[in-house]
């Protein structure tokens, strides 16, 4: 509930907000426009170099700096001169004096690298795990683990530069203001278990993947596995959203795969999904979803420096939902057809998410000044005891 259920509104409520990409390929277009930029830098000569890159190197005849004797005949001075080029002048010189070598070419500049996406852990698990292998309730499958992550380095290893690195971040640390939360998901994951054997013991089939529970030890035996395949490896150290937010900005990345709302809200570049990953069968493609959080914001009629607000209101574990039931029942009104549910008796009874992220991104559209949170905050809280 609260803002973890944005996730699946942007999934399921948000038409247009959702695009089909491949990461592979988005890798080679952004290694082109890197060269092509590093073409315009470079001098002629280093241009000419045998070992520049493909991109740079032209079969137009490259205009050399004319000599002031040269000037002159195109400024009305001097009449015409002739040219000769330094390399052509030294290669007669050479030939009538055989000690002489002509000077060596500079070094070919090094490959850049091509698209590098930062790939939360903590939300990412099940993806790299293999995609939801029909056999984890056996204990872990982890053979086919490693198969389809060798998989995943090989087809991300472009030769030339022109591939896609991929940088993994683990969770290592859990805020104390985070404890709550933490208690309510491993709530949810006893249930989800339960859930499991019930099934197992009754049907003897395995499991629906929406029932998926990560073996025990996947994080660390997926972080081995990457480390044996020469991916880069992180690990956050208190609040891991933070962290990992702030060294995506470092760090200059392209993208971030993860499926978290917290990162849609965080106004991040370029946001895919790391539930949608696939990897065909040939290596060739990697393709996942694309969230286009511009068109969200317009779909919500919010303006996206007024997402931190917007998130905020629809709870989070700094405000959880209990603080906000009242403020959010306040938003429909007594006259919506769900105001019934709000009255059970000794139970909190919370509206649908989808009808509280609409109802909240009126409420903050109509919000005259959203940076004054005082104001904010007594009208929220206005009902509250």
């Amino acid at each position: 509930m609260g803002v973890q259920g944005f996730q699946e509104f942007l999934e399921k409520r948000c038409p247009g907000a959702v695009v089909p990409v491949d990461l592979l390929k988005l890798a080679r277009t952004v290694s082109r426009q890197q060269q092509q930029n590093q073409h315009r830098h470079l001098s002629p000569t280093a241009a000419l170099a045998p070992g520049a890159p493909r991109a740079i190197r032209s079969s137009a005849p490259v205009q050399t700096p004319l000599p002031p004797a040269a000037l002159g005949a195109y400024s009305g001075g001097a009449g015409p001169t002739r040219h000769h080029h330094p390399a052509h002048h030294f290669y007669h010189h050479s030939q009538a004096h055989p000690g002489l070598h002509p000077p060596p070419l500079p070094p070919p500049p090094p490959p850049l690298p091509g698209a590098r996406v930062l790939v939360d852990a903590g939300s990412a698990l099940p993806r790299l795990y293999g995609g939801y292998q029909t056999d984890w309730v056996c204990g872990g499958q982890w053979n086919a683990m490693l198969g389809y992550l060798s998989a995943l380095c090989q087809a991300c290893a472009y030769p030339g530069g022109d591939g896609l690195e991929l940088v993994v971040m683990f969770p290592g640390g859990l805020g104390k203001d985070r404890l709550a939360e933490w208690g309510r998901r491993c709530q949810a994951e006893r249930q989800t278990a339960q859930l499991i054997v019930g099934h197992v013991g009754n049907k003897g089939t395995p499991p629906p993947r929406a029932w998926f529970l990560p073996p025990a030890c996947l994080s660390h035996c997926v972080r081995l596995a990457l480390i044996r395949f020469r991916v880069k490896v992180f690990q956050s150290l208190e609040d891991h959203h933070l962290e990992v937010v702030a060294f995506f900005r470092e760090n200059g990345f392209h993208g971030l795969l993860a499926h978290d709302s917290e990162y849609a809200l965080y106004n991040i570049p370029s946001y895919y999904s790391s539930h949608a990953l696939k990897l065909s069968w040939n290596g060739k493609n990697l393709t996942t979803n694309q969230f286009l959080m511009q068109e969200v914001a317009k779909q919500l009629g919010l303006k996206r420096i007024n997402f931190p607000i917007f998130a905020a209101l629809l709870g989070n574990h700094i405000l959880p939902d209990e603080d906000l039931a009242a403020f959010h029942w306040s938003l429909l009104g007594p006259e919506h057809p769900l105001a019934s549910l709000k009255v059970r008796a000794h139970q909190l009874v919370l509206p649908p998410c989808d009808v509280v992220i609409k109802a909240v991104s009126e409420y903050v559209s109509s919000i005259k000044d959203p940076s004054n949170l005082d104001v904010v905050g007594k009208d929220v809280f206005k009902q509250s005891q």
